[in-house]
């Protein structure tokens, strides 16, 4: 009697073993990953405002947590929605931080906890220390002299800022380093949460690998390349002059001669000017007034953009010692290598501008 079925019987056995300890190891070490994917991402992390839209969908909200460090996995929060079936994400602002696990995250999530009383705050490029403290104040996001008080003190951690300790004569220490952007705060926000949300910012839209590259490859201090973005920022109404105005700023630089920028006497003066006369020039008698001083001045005048910090980096390669505005209202400069060259620009915007006033008395 032959002993195949038998034989055969035993092959599909093991065949079966084989498998379900293969299904079970699988679902071991499944459940492994799923467990650690689950869990926070760091022991103590800060918070972070996230918002969810309406009509984003778990997948795209999983993958915004994932870029943003605040989950382990996208596929993990996902299948855990989907596995436990809490009900929609809902739309809202939500306040989130690293130390919470991925079923906390998302029981918020479902559960609507959105922040209360969010404002959305748009600061501008250009804005110095004083404007940036009047609209927080104007939207209701904390006061005034709370905020310049916040300004000045040096409990902040961001690493750059090691990079400013030891400069003198600087009328606000953060100058410049507050990144003008769009941001949320809560109404009645505390200052010191409002000043370190816009130094994370700054460093992370402005410190980048190429950026820093380019400061080492050109020897400039941060603060130097802060600080000529900022005149650049008041100067350039254009965005293709951004670099010229640049090259004319390092031009005179490298000559020894005064930068003679007007925004700088606006600062020195602590007020804004609508013309800067020679009075204004004789007046501001402080390191900031770039008339009666060498050099750039003790720090950045304003928060530039990152277009102004970028033609720092990468300044035109001109001649260009000089420059006026056109006047007739396109917010071009005329740019002259000699002072006779400005001299004739000077006079073809004074014909611009009589132009334009002919013009609109005509009409």
């Amino acid at each position: 009697m032959s002993n195949q079925p038998s034989s055969a019987r035993r092959r599909a056995r093991w065949i079966i073993l084989v498998a379900l300890a293969l299904v079970v190891v699988v679902a071991l070490v499944f459940g492994a990953w799923f467990r650690a994917a689950l869990r926070p991402v760091a022991a103590r992390a800060p918070l972070e405002r996230f918002e969810v839209k309406a009509g984003d969908t778990v997948a795209a909200v999983a993958e915004r947590l994932k870029a943003l460090g605040l989950i382990r996995s996208a596929t993990a929060f996902a299948l855990y929605g989907r596995l436990h079936g809490g009900g929609p994400i809902l739309a809202g602002t939500y306040v989130l931080s690293a130390d919470e696990s991925t079923p906390e995250i998302y029981r918020q999530m479902t559960a609507g906890e959105i922040v209360p009383d969010v404002v959305n705050v748009t600061i501008p490029p250009g804005y110095d220390i004083v404007d940036i403290a009047a609209r927080l104040a104007q939207d209701g996001v904390c006061n005034e002299a709370a905020f310049l008080k916040a300004v000045q003190a040096d409990d902040y951690h961001q690493a750059f800022l090691k990079q400013l300790a030891g400069r003198r004569d600087v009328r606000y220490r953060l100058e410049g380093y507050l990144f003008p952007d769009t941001y949320q705060f809560y109404r009645n926000e505390n200052p010191v949460d409002v000043v370190n949300e816009m130094l994370n910012d700054f460093a992370a839209r402005v410190l980048t690998p190429a950026n820093e590259a380019a400061m080492r490859a050109d020897k400039l201090t941060l603060n130097e390349a802060i600080t000529e973005a900022s005149l650049v920022e008041n100067e350039a109404q254009v965005a293709s002059e951004r670099p010229i105005i640049a090259s004319v700023i390092d031009n005179r630089l490298k000559l020894d001669m005064r930068l003679q920028i007007d925004a700088t006497v606006d600062y020195a003066i602590g007020r804004h000017l609508t013309v800067v006369t020679d009075a204004d020039i004789l007046d501001a008698r402080n390191p900031y007034n770039t008339y009666l001083y060498g050099g750039l001045p003790p720090g950045p005048i304003c928060s530039p953009s990152l277009a102004s910090i970028e033609a720092v980096l990468h300044p035109a390669h001109t001649k260009y010692l000089y420059y006026v505005a056109k006047g007739n209202g396109t917010g071009e400069h005329y740019f002259a290598e000699t002072y006779s060259q400005q001299l004739h620009n000077e006079m073809l915007r004074e014909e611009n501008l009589k132009r334009r006033a002919e013009q609109s008395s005509s009409k």
